[in-house]
């Protein structure tokens, strides 16, 4: 598979009008480049990464990496259970643990993943920082993220949507009520 692809091969692969894929690309929402001899070209990644923030099939020919979930509590035992709840139920995910904000950080950046289910009471740096962080980077901010807490309010709620997150659900988790949100994410 070549690491380009132009408006024409993408529409063959999605099935959708040529134009269709110009008309992505001219409105800014799939990344694109120019030849010298003005055709449009996708680089793959750019390509998977539109499909999935809209929520559009990803064809096998594009050899796609898997779903990757950072699940961040600084509680181990949560932290594991959660990741063992979508191992389970997604055997094909990638699932990575944080214990702290600062690893969390790290993980974000290198693993750049598309959901991130974030406590928001850690030591060090709390759920709010890192969900500012993932949204404020250009690599990451395309990530669902999923807060979750032990002292649910209104107002810590509306603070962590207001920092990027989707969806704010209260601990003890409901093991069913956070896969179907992880689902919704993708």
């Amino acid at each position: 598979m070549a690491k380009n692809l132009s408006t024409f091969a993408i529409a063959e692969m999605l099935h959708v009008d040529p134009g269709s894929v110009a008309n992505w690309i001219d409105q800014g929402l799939l990344q694109a480049h120019r030849t010298p001899g003005g055709h449009r070209r996708v680089v793959v990644e750019d390509l998977v990464k539109f499909l999935r923030e809209h929520k559009m099939p990803i064809p096998a020919e594009l050899g796609a990496t898997p779903v990757r979930i950072l699940v961040v509590d600084d509680e181990e035992a949560v932290a594991k259970l959660i990741a063992r709840a979508i191992r389970q139920k997604h055997p094909d995910f990638e699932v990575v643990e944080a214990n702290d904000g600062f690893r969390a950080g790290t993980l974000i950046a290198t693993l750049r993943p598309d959901v991130v289910i974030l406590d928001l009471r850690m030591p060090g740096m709390d759920g709010y920082e890192v969900c500012r962080m993932i949204k404020a980077q250009d690599a990451t901010k395309h990530a669902e993220v999923i807060a979750m807490t032990a002292f649910p309010s209104p107002e810590s709620e509306q603070s962590i949507k207001d920092c990027g997150a989707r969806v704010c659900l209260a601990k003890p988790l409901d093991l069913d009520t956070l896969l179907a949100e992880v689902e919704k994410s993708m």
